[in-house]
């Protein structure tokens, strides 16, 4: 099962936010109308493909940006680009009642499928200001002590490892649940055995392949976990 981490560049210029009623398609046979924009890019980050979902009372602007040459880290400049950005939003042609907007360091964390979000500000219909929330990571560091006496473990190397760690829990998660559906207690408690013997062949295989001992197989873990390291998506059946 994969980790639940959530719990866990200078303002620039803007162009206009207008530009994004190019290309849009409205589902006028509902009550609801939902439209999808083009993508967006702006200097510094990117906005991608807006969803804009709207009803008798309520018009909410829902999307992702993306950090370009950015660690993302920073905590305060990430709380001006995103009130900058919803300020921008409020005032387009949309005119939205309800906003949600996502920070990301890289278009891999925005498509994991997992909230590996930094930053977000968000404002319901009844509420009259945004509320801007921040996950807290370390930076990354290519001089880990932990590391210092293994050249072979590069942190891009470590990092290939924690994708491969993600991808072996959910393809556990997966396969427990195609053969010990969870429709009962018992089936349950099956489908939770079956997952950890299926993560531990999985994890073995890994040390294997890298040479790296359960020791370090879960300080890489923690490592990426501690880091925002991106996931890869979330396997489909």
């Amino acid at each position: 099962m994969k980790y639940s981490i959530f719990y866990l560049f200078p303002l620039v210029a803007m162009l206009c936010i207008n530009c994004t009623t190019s290309g849009t398609n409205v589902n006028t046979s509902s009550s609801v109308d939902t439209i999808r924009s083009e993508h967006i890019k702006l200097l510094g980050y990117e906005i991608s493909a807006p969803i804009i979902t709207t009803s008798s009372t309520r018009t909410l602007y829902r999307a992702n940006i993306i950090l370009k040459d950015d660690d993302g880290l920073n905590e305060e400049r990430n709380r001006q680009l995103l009130i900058h950005i919803y300020d921008s939003i409020r005032n387009s042609s949309y005119r939205p009642n309800a906003l949600n907007l996502f920070l990301f360091q890289t278009v891999e964390h925005s498509e994991s499928g997992m909230g590996q979000w930094i930053a977000r500000i968000s404002k319901a219909k009844i509420e009259n200001e945004p509320t801007i929330s921040v996950q807290h990571f370390k930076i990354n560091t290519e001089k880990d002590p932990k590391y210092a006496d293994d050249k072979s473990l590069t942190i891009e190397k470590r990092k290939l490892i924690f994708k491969e760690i993600i991808e072996a829990e959910d393809k556990s998660m997966q396969l427990a649940d195609k053969k010990y559906p969870r429709t009962s207690t018992s089936n349950s408690d099956r489908n939770d055995d079956y997952q950890k013997k299926l993560v531990k062949k999985l994890k073995v295989a890994i040390q294997n392949k890298y040479k790296v001992d359960e020791k370090r197989l879960k300080a890489i873990s923690r490592e990426g976990l501690e880091h925002n390291w991106p996931m890869p998506p979330i396997l489909k059946d």
